[in-house]
């Protein structure tokens, strides 16, 4: 566990159901930026609630 997940724990759990092509599609995108999905989903969270502003 990092500094961050520390100082930030995270105790909320959403689990959403998605296909086959759609895993394969967010494995690639982990591997080629080097992040885990979880963090794949929050910054794209991120990006999509933030063009609501």
């Amino acid at each position: 566990m990092d500094k961050t997940t520390r100082r930030n724990p995270r105790y909320n759990v959403i689990s959403m159901r998605i296909s086959e092509e759609e895993r394969k599609r967010l494995d690639d995108i982990a591997a080629r930026v080097n992040m885990n999905i979880s963090d794949i989903m929050r910054v794209a969270f991120e990006n999509y609630t933030t063009s609501f502003h």
